[in-house]
């Protein structure tokens, strides 16, 4: 009799851990609907559909913004500004899977990154650009540096990831039968809770977790994040930044020293590969950069400036 009770116990927790998954579904709308009226650009790459903004004279020094692992291009408008003033061509993208971009059938890599950032360059017709990555963006930056050296005039790393060591949580997630409870009833409302870290204090900060929260309503974002979280795209870029100092491309390096996400012990071992990156240390955490948006843009314009490009 016991059995039959254990059974039945179990069928229900199934059932309510069944109907409690189907609830938490935050997926209504497509990439598509969603970048409707955005004011981007597209461009159907291999892969995708690429949103991207492209600003300033076609004929100036082409700068690349690179957004982190889950606030989009959006979450960096506060640069675009000051880097035109410097006298750049600023162009602004949304990677796979965030933003006004594609959630395509695809496994979210560093190399799929590194893919459409070629892509997009090449679309755009640009032989070379300064690259700017922040956060995930870093690695993304470093792995395109790294394989592609000819195409880069010089690279601005933010509290960039360099590795990022795997959690039990993460660990677990990356069983198959797992990973899509896991990242709907926990990954992804973490991650919107860290969204929301971002700061709504003014209007504008309100403006952008709005548009951070509403792309998780997108179809595909959790799988993507999930693949991403879970696969390459957090490996170690150690060797990346070793190539990219042969290469001796003018480096800048910004981050915080009391980063709770981004080891400044992993940033200072990236460091060392360098024998003149230009490097400025900040407290405040991973976050710091919210209101120096003018100041760091001003650093790295300068930077680069002296650096020729």
């Amino acid at each position: 009799m016991w059995k039959f009770w254990i059974i039945g116990v179990l069928a229900v927790i199934v059932v309510g851990v069944a109907i409690a998954y189907a609830l938490a579904d935050r997926e209504t709308m497509t990439a598509e609907e969603f970048r409707a009226g955005s004011g981007y650009e597209t461009v159907a790459l291999t892969t995708g559909v690429t949103a991207y903004k492209d600003m300033g004279p076609k004929d100036a020094a082409p700068l690349v913004i690179v957004h982190g692992a889950t606030l989009g291009s959006v979450a960096y408008e506060a640069y675009y500004q000051p880097f035109l003033d410097a006298g750049y061509r600023v162009i602004a993208y949304d990677q796979y899977g965030r933003g006004f971009s594609d959630r395509p059938d695809a496994e979210l890599s560093v190399e799929l990154m590194r893919m459409q950032l070629l892509g997009l360059l090449d679309h755009l017709e640009i032989e070379n650009a300064a690259l700017y990555g922040v956060s995930f963006g870093g690695a993304v930056i470093a792995r395109f540096a790294a394989a592609h050296p000819n195409r880069v005039t010089g690279l601005g790393f933010q509290v960039p990831l360099i590795e990022s060591p795997r959690s039990g949580l993460l660990q677990l997630a990356s069983l198959p039968l797992i990973k899509p409870l896991v990242g709907r009833m926990v990954l992804v409302p973490a991650i919107i809770d860290r969204g929301e870290s971002f700061g709504v204090e003014t209007e504008e900060q309100r403006r952008v977790v709005d548009h951070f929260k509403t792309q998780f309503e997108v179809q595909g974002t959790q799988r993507l994040l999930m693949s991403m979280l879970t696969g390459d795209a957090m490996s170690s870029r150690l060797d990346d930044h070793a190539t990219i100092a042969a290469a001796n491309i003018p480096t800048q390096f910004v981050y915080a020293t009391d980063d709770p996400e981004i080891s400044p012990t992993s940033v200072q071992a990236a460091i060392s590969n360098y024998e003149a990156a230009d490097v400025h240390t900040y407290t405040g955490g991973h976050f710091f950069s919210a209101t120096k948006q003018d100041e760091l843009a001003g650093k790295l314009s300068a930077f680069f400036k002296a650096n020729g490009i």
